[in-house]
């Protein structure tokens, strides 16, 4: 089996906090992803009992007109048997953490902008936090 390993230094990837600890919707400022290799995102929920969190992920090549990316790669229902799964959005509704990868084909982007949106049930507990890294 082939494996290929990717040399890079710390300069070559850039970690960004899109949202910390939100708990009402949001959309983040956009982000510069232009040159990217590659994009994974960790959508992290803590204390979630009720307060659902939709994930959803814009991009722009001018940085002006922003269109919704209905390609994000999920890990939740793959398996090695399995093709990627693509999806437009990610929810979390419990406590834990989700990854989301935009891949290289899918990258020729100046920016993007990554949108919470917040359903109550009940009493509201939790938040969400939305970290971008972005591999250059």
């Amino acid at each position: 089996m082939n494996v290929e390993h990717y040399a890079y230094t710390p300069g070559d990837l850039e970690v960004v906090t899109a949202h910390d600890a939100i708990i009402i919707d949001a959309t983040s400022d956009a982000i510069d992803i232009s040159g990217a290799k590659a994009i994974c995102i960790e959508h992290i929920g803590t204390g979630i009992t009720t307060r659902e969190g939709v994930l959803t992920v814009t991009v722009s090549t001018d940085g002006t007109n922003f269109r919704a990316y209905a390609m994000l790669i999920t890990d939740i229902a793959n398996s090695n048997a399995q093709t990627l799964t693509r999806v437009a959005s990610n929810t979390i509704s419990a406590t834990g953490v989700d990854l989301l990868w935009m891949t290289p084909e899918t990258l020729a982007f100046k920016e993007m902008k990554v949108a919470i949106d917040i359903t109550d049930t009940g009493t509201p507990a939790g938040s969400h936090t939305v970290n971008v890294a972005i591999f250059r």
